[in-house]
């Protein structure tokens, strides 16, 4: 019998999903990848059809499995955060599509939330009793907003609009769950309803300092706890995958990450003060805080970035642009380049944009101004504007918003030597290069794409026993960087000024879409 030393893991993200076999090395032995099919019936909603999304799991998970059924000893999953799902806990009856963390359906209700008199007055005494009393928890309240790409306004929208499932949560027969819950039921078959603290923690539902769901958020938005999964350790049981799912091997489910905490830990920054910065669909910075939370103003939250077996939570602070990454994938989808490999060569092709600026905001706005009816804008088209110039513009967009991202996030945390770079933009040079140079910072580039599969593959390796430690970790897994240095010397006043006329483009397509008809 062939020894059991590989790892399957999931990662369900908000551009692909993908699966992997890994072995004790971190070194992934064979990926699979399939678009996530998003859904969008009316402008501003994004959907995810579940049955779509298991078929194509079901396919990965297949594919990568073949020929290695026997050796396979565990399965891990790192999910997009906050797209949730309800069904009926009879019958497993789905009540609608996924709703993804970039919906916008709840914006308007968001904003007379934060608008009101009550969240003034809750705001005001979070920060009377926080300053009085020291206490980080009452502080976070102080900067409380209700936001679409949390799930509180999300979901009470569900329940205000969708009569199944309000006549499910008065008959206590609804079951609520993030994508880690749907995909944990799925490949259990119905026996395990679960969630874990890191993905619970992003939720806006959870109070990160009593570990558990929040009952004064259950109380303000109306949504009883009862209808929350439990929540479990990052490297704990979940279950075993069914053996009537046909997939030829039955193993436990031992880890389970959000996919920025995942990424984090598949790079293997489990020391305080360690930084990454993720250029993906998000384009989001997370620093390291140890066993200690930091709350600060300015949208910067502590959230858990993994709570191990018998330990205490490991956090992290987070600070995102939920405008960034999709705008690279725009280039393609538009027209503009045939193929991403190109997109650096292109933006090359031509000095500088020659006026050309553009603004990310697909799904709205959330930095440098948080606005949920911003667009996506260009500006300084001329006669003389080639593609060249076009795709520039969206390249040193993704540099100014990512150097906007760390500028706020070193107000309150110490500026680090050296930033650890992921995600699929960090593939483009020409960001890294330009980031590099505006924030003068060097970055370390992880030649791996796939952080977030590694992270959820080693702690699920860790929850069976194939890792003793995170020290264990660290000595067997051997990744590879490459680092883009800043150049101290040099005196490009030009790219300071355009930095200046990107500012000035964002603030002209603020409230854009409340403009138009």
């Amino acid at each position: 019998m062939k020894e059991k030393d590989l790892v399957i893991a999931v990662d369900v993200g908000s551009s692909n999903c993908k699966a992997a076999l890994l072995n004790k090395s971190g070194q992934v032995l064979k990926v699979a990848t399939k678009p996530v099919s998003l859904i969008s019936p009316k402008q501003g909603w994004f959907e995810i059809c579940p049955h779509k999304l298991w078929s194509d799991i079901y396919y990965l998970i297949q594919t990568v499995s073949c020929n290695f059924k026997e050796r396979i000893l565990t399965f891990g999953i790192s999910v997009q955060r906050n797209t949730f799902i309800t069904w009926n806990k009879d019958t497993g009856e789905y009540l609608h599509n996924f709703m993804t963390w970039m919906d916008k359906r709840a914006a308007n209700m968001c904003t007379e939330w934060n608008n009101s008199s009550f969240m003034n007055v809750f705001q005001w005494a979070g920060w009377v009793l926080g300053s009085l009393c020291g206490s980080h928890r009452m502080l976070c309240a102080s900067t409380f907003k209700a936001k679409c790409n949390t799930i509180p306004m999300r979901l009470k929208w569900i329940l205000m609009h969708n009569r199944k499932a309000h006549a499910l949560l008065k008959s206590r027969k609804l079951c609520f769950g993030t994508l880690e819950t749907w995909l944990i039921w799925k490949l259990t078959k119905g026996r395990t309803w679960a969630t874990e603290f890191s993905c619970a923690s992003c939720t806006g539902i959870f109070d990160i300092w009593t570990m558990s769901w929040s009952s004064v958020m259950s109380y303000l938005f109306e949504i009883p706890i009862e209808i929350f999964p439990e929540v479990r350790s990052s490297n704990a049981y979940f279950g075993k995958i069914d053996k009537s799912l046909g997939f030829g091997f039955s193993v436990p489910i031992s880890g389970v990450l959000g996919d920025q905490q995942a990424s984090m830990f598949g790079n293997l920054l489990y020391c305080d003060g360690n930084t990454k910065l993720t250029l993906g669909t998000v384009i989001s910075c997370n620093v390291n805080t140890g066993n200690e939370t930091h709350p600060t103003s300015n949208s910067i939250y502590p959230v858990i970035g993994w709570k191990l077996n018998g330990q205490d939570p490991c956090f992290i602070a987070e600070f995102f642009a939920s405008n960034g990454g999709r705008a690279v994938e725009w280039t393609v989808t538009s027209g503009l380049v045939k193929n991403l490999n190109d997109i650096d060569a292109l933006a090359r092709d031509v000095p500088s944009t020659e006026g050309v600026t553009f603004v990310p905001a697909f799904n709205g706005m959330e930095v440098p101004q948080k606005d949920a009816h911003a667009e996506t804008s260009l500006f300084g088209i001329t006669l003389r504007t080639k593609t060249s110039h076009i795709v520039r513009a969206v390249l040193e967009s993704q540099a100014y918003l990512s150097c906007h991202v760390l500028d706020k996030m070193f107000q309150h945390y110490k500026k680090p030597l050296e930033i650890v770079v992921d995600g699929g933009t960090s593939r483009s040079s020409f960001v890294l290069e330009s980031l590099s140079q505006i924030s003068q910072v060097d970055l370390q580039k992880s030649e791996s794409v796939d952080g977030s599969l590694i992270g959820a593959a080693l702690v699920a390796g860790l929850g069976i026993g194939l890792y003793q430690s995170l020290e264990d970790i660290t000595s067997s897994v051997k990744l590879e960087f490459s680092q883009i240095k800043f150049n101290k010397n040099s005196t490009d006043t030009q790219v300071l000024e355009n930095r200046k006329k990107w500012y000035k483009s964002v603030e002209k397509c603020v409230d854009w879409s409340t403009i138009l008809p």
